[in-house]
């Protein structure tokens, strides 16, 4: 491993080769990158603690609310209250509450670890390897438009995700993962031996019916893509019979025959009163 000294400095040179100074946004990048690295030194060494004889730490795989899931960990779901003094430090210092998370592989299990409930309560989650039965580790693809690097119109690009879940004895996870998080998982299930045992399936496994349908974020989100489907057709079949209706057509024919025959009574009764119907 390279002498993070050493890194820092190459790095300045790197910069420095193209500019005669850094700009203050660099600076800032800079010193932000060089507090983070300092205070994760200083965490590994609390965790270190809780590792097992014999277990030896493999990978680490970060996650933050900006590239993956923010469902439990963003909004009120990820409001906290750091008593603790090196949690309120960390909020203060990083502006974060539950939203830097970090899975950690080991020889023997992995440990999921929210940064400031780590600090507070020193608090963990363990999956040991052989209490998961399966892995459902999928890749999905999306695209989207460019407009930052187009001159006329949009580029059409694709990215890719993943999809983590698994079951580790009562305990349930569940993850979206970013492009190069998912690089990171794949390494782990090719080097890991305890890894390469698991099943990796297609669909997700729970132990019990209940836990399958309300603890399973991709049937949820079928359901809520089927339902937001109808939703849609319904709006645009009501749209369509609202106009059949205008033309005289339709079940909804009567609702204008009732609207028109009002306003026309209006005019025939202003008519009256004015001493004249038309």
């Amino acid at each position: 491993m390279r002498n993070p000294f050493k890194k820092s400095f190459w790095q300045l040179n790197d910069e420095l080769a193209g500019k005669q100074d850094l700009s203050t946004q660099d600076k800032k990048r800079l010193f932000e990158q060089t507090k983070m690295y300092i205070f994760l030194q200083d965490f590994l060494k609390k965790l270190t603690p809780y590792l097992e004889e014999g277990e030896v730490i493999q990978a680490y795989l970060p996650m933050t609310n900006q590239e993956n899931t923010a469902v439990a960990t963003g909004g009120i779901m990820g409001m906290a209250y750091a008593r603790e003094p090196e949690a309120r430090a960390y909020v203060e210092n990083f502006h974060d509450v539950r939203g830097n998370r970090l899975l950690v592989f080991t020889n023997q299990r992995m440990l999921f670890v929210v940064i400031v409930e780590f600090l507070e309560e020193r608090l963990f989650y363990s999956y040991p390897y052989d209490s998961i039965q399966s892995i459902l580790f999928k890749k999905h693809k999306i695209g989207y438009f460019d407009w930052s690097a187009a001159t006329i119109g949009a580029i059409r690009k694709q990215t890719h995700y993943y999809t983590l879940d698994f079951q580790a004895g009562n305990h349930i996870f569940t993850e979206m993962l970013a492009e190069d998080d998912g690089v990171i998982f794949q390494r782990q299930l090719e080097t890991i031996p305890a890894l390469q045992g698991i099943l990796l399936g297609e669909k997700v496994q729970r132990e019990r019916k209940f836990d399958l349908i309300f603890s399973n974020a991709s049937l949820q989100l079928k359901l809520l893509y089927g339902l937001s489907i109808l939703v849609v057709l319904f709006l645009v079949l009501y749209v369509i019979l609202l106009v059949l209706g205008a033309l005289g057509w339709g079940p909804q024919k009567d609702l204008f025959a009732s609207v028109c025959w009002c306003g026309l009574s209006g005019m025939v009764v202003h008519g009256l009163q004015g001493g004249s119907i038309f």
